[in-house]
């Protein structure tokens, strides 16, 4: 069976589920999820996740993302993003040096309260489809991570931000943040995700692409699952303890091996992610999540 992760450039304009619908299609497979929604007006990595591949989806939401964004100051739409209505404007002007002393204060640990224009649910209902209506409902602040943000490039009204983030953060949020920072507004005017984790937009696929290209040719690009679990620690056993492991069974292994998921390989045999415990009797392993199929 057809597995693992393909790193996609969605383009503007088409969905997250329609990527995977295009993955499908040129695959010819049923089980191929996303990890998580770009916006229709942004592009960039969409990595695909493709039978026991879909296993890691959540572990992929949460890594860190990178965007490249163009925003425009003394404009806000009701949107947040170029998509949107003009709904108040600014005639303030500043510096550069303002703005990169205004950044300062948005990386880190920050707050944010997620736009209307989402697909964030709130009782059941997407933020965008009541925000379409004219409803505006409260919603929640949430804490994000801000690794960090980068002026590229600086031409008032316009701007180039790189921003490295955690998952859940809303780059409009941030932009129209800044923008009020500033005494003005600001709105996204491109928007592009250019990595999450280790997937790269100059290793990705354009969405575009897909149905004009060779099965094969787009296989070779597919990476194994355990690609996406890189950043935990490496473990291998012997292949004595292929069942135990397969089966989810706890075992004794020689030393104890910390407080994070490790991720676990019998002999050349990927089989997931398992957690350490210690205890008088000697260290053990015990299989969190198993990716291995016979």
């Amino acid at each position: 069976m057809l597995s693992g992760i393909l790193n996609i450039n969605k383009e503007i304009g088409i969905s997250s589920n329609k990527a995977v619908s295009l993955v499908k299609k040129a695959l010819d497979t049923k089980k191929v999820g996303h990890t998580g929604t770009l916006d229709l007006e942004a592009s960039g990595v969409l990595p695909i996740v493709i039978g026991k591949a879909t296993r890691v989806s959540d572990f992929l939401m949460d890594e860190r993302k990178e965007y490249i964004t163009e925003a425009l100051f003394g404009k806000r739409t009701d949107t947040l993003d170029y998509d949107g209505e003009v709904i108040a404007t600014s005639d303030i002007v500043f510096e550069k040096e303002a703005l990169l002393l205004q950044m300062e204060n948005f990386t880190g640990e920050i707050t944010q309260i997620p736009p209307m224009y989402s697909a964030l649910k709130v009782n059941g209902q997407k933020l965008y489809d009541l925000a379409r209506k004219g409803v505006e409902v409260e919603r929640k602040e949430r804490q994000v991570q801000i690794y960090s943000f980068e002026l590229v490039d600086f031409d008032f009204p316009k701007a180039t931000f790189k921003i490295e983030c955690s998952k859940g953060t809303y780059i409009r949020t941030l932009i129209d943040d800044l923008g009020e920072a500033m005494g003005s507004y600001a709105y996204v005017a491109s928007l592009t995700r250019s990595r999450v984790g280790d997937f790269y937009i100059e290793d990705a696929i354009d969405s575009n692409k897909l149905l004009e290209m060779d099965k094969d040719d787009i296989i070779s690009h597919i990476k194994p699952v355990d690609f996406a679990l890189t950043s935990y620690e490496e473990v291998r056993l012997d292949k004595s303890y292929l069942k135990q492991a397969t089966n989810g069974m706890t075992m004794k292994v020689d030393k104890y091996y910390g407080d994070e998921l490790i991720r676990l390989y019998v002999a050349d045999e990927f089989i997931g992610l398992a957690k350490a415990s210690k205890s008088s009797n000697g260290n053990f392993l015990k299989m969190e999540k198993v990716f291995y199929e016979r």
